[in-house]
């Protein structure tokens, strides 16, 4: 049972010392837009966002501005496309 652990823990340490690299990166955020027909005063930009983007984009911080009759402009933090 004991050798069990210890390849157990070594296979775990070999694991993380391969994919470690990937794991650590913090993603690069930039800003995303999207219109709303309502007005700020009714919705929630950080809400509407989640139905936006997927979940892989992270929306955060999200603002609104009034954007003519009737109409709001969501703004997100969202993660950045890898180019």
């Amino acid at each position: 049972m004991k050798s069990f652990i210890m390849l157990f823990l070594f296979a775990v340490t070999i694991f993380f010392t391969l994919f470690d690299h990937s794991l650590g990166d913090d993603p690069k955020f930039c800003p995303g837009t999207f219109t709303v027909n309502d007005v700020c005063a009714n919705i929630s930009c950080g809400y509407q966002a989640v139905f936006h983007w997927p979940a892989s984009k992270m929306p955060h911080s999200c603002v609104c501005t009034a954007s003519g009759s009737n109409q709001s402009l969501c703004t997100c933090q969202i993660v950045c496309d890898a180019k």
